[in-house]
């Protein structure tokens, strides 16, 4: 399902289908476009009213095939934070210098590497995870911050989402990159057994707070929250908690919590 695109929109689109839909924008020459992706009508029919609503004039339907649908987005290997790789088809890249390389594809699961959110997320998992660590990585998405974490020498990773085809990419993307991660189905803790030295999670603000009522029974002494996926406007639901450093990209913050 594809829109024209007014890049004056990108936040309000974000706060609209981030976390919830799959969603890229293309530029071409004939113009900008939003497109939405998803193998439900009846849920492409639902953002279409709300984009509709918001403002963004309807273009039409695509059918095309799952292999196809990020095709637009990129190809070739990128460095998503400073010495960290996404390759998302099967490039030969030299990890020397202590590079490293997490094989991603584009696909349906959001974390992709290109989205600020993970990248803060990455960041502060570097600045942060030491090795021998215990990571769970809260709403995996596509599992590239769980594989990350074991890149960085975690010890245990549990890497959680609700959603079944996330954790059926997460599963495929750790085997792809050769680590050793425990990928499950989870609503928030519900799934989860076990303390974490670090958990990350890169949801909407809303989902977030509302973890924050249980994450202490999962953390270790010392642990910590990396949180992301909040929008400017939603940073003050984070006010009453100890923050201990803001990473701010855009119109977006991660925060790390100690609690």
């Amino acid at each position: 399902m594809v829109f024209s695109f007014d890049e004056t929109k990108s936040d309000l689109v974000d706060d609209l289908l981030y976390g919830e839909y799959n969603y890229y924008t293309i530029n071409s020459s004939e113009g900008s476009f939003l497109a939405v992706v998803s193998p439900y009508p009846d849920e492409l029919d639902k953002v279409k009213v709300m984009l509709v609503e918001a403002g963004l004039s309807f273009v039409g339907y695509r059918e095309t095939k799952q292999e196809d649908w990020f095709k637009n987005i990129i190809t070739e290997p990128f460095e998503m934070i400073e010495g960290v790789w996404i390759d998302p088809l099967d490039h030969k890249i030299n990890e020397e210098d202590g590079k490293i390389v997490l094989k991603i594809p584009q696909g349906l699961a959001f974390g992709t590497g290109l989205h600020q959110t993970t990248k803060m997320s990455a960041m502060y998992l570097r600045k942060y995870l030491r090795p021998g660590m215990d990571a769970l990585d809260l709403g995996c998405g596509s599992g590239i911050l769980g594989i990350l974490a074991k890149n960085l020498g975690a010890n245990r990773v549990v890497a959680v989402d609700n959603d079944p085809l996330a954790v059926e990419v997460a599963r495929e993307n750790a085997l792809r990159n050769n680590v050793n991660i425990e990928v499950k189905w989870s609503d928030l803790f519900s799934n989860v057994d076990g303390k974490f030295d670090i958990i990350v999670s890169n949801i909407i603000a809303e989902i977030l707070v509302e973890m924050l009522k249980s994450a202490r029974n999962y953390l270790k002494d010392d642990g910590l929250l990396i949180l992301s996926g909040i929008i400017i406007q939603k940073a003050d639901l984070f006010n009453d908690y100890n923050v201990i450093e803001k990473m701010v990209m855009d119109e977006w913050n991660a925060l790390v919590i100690r609690i």
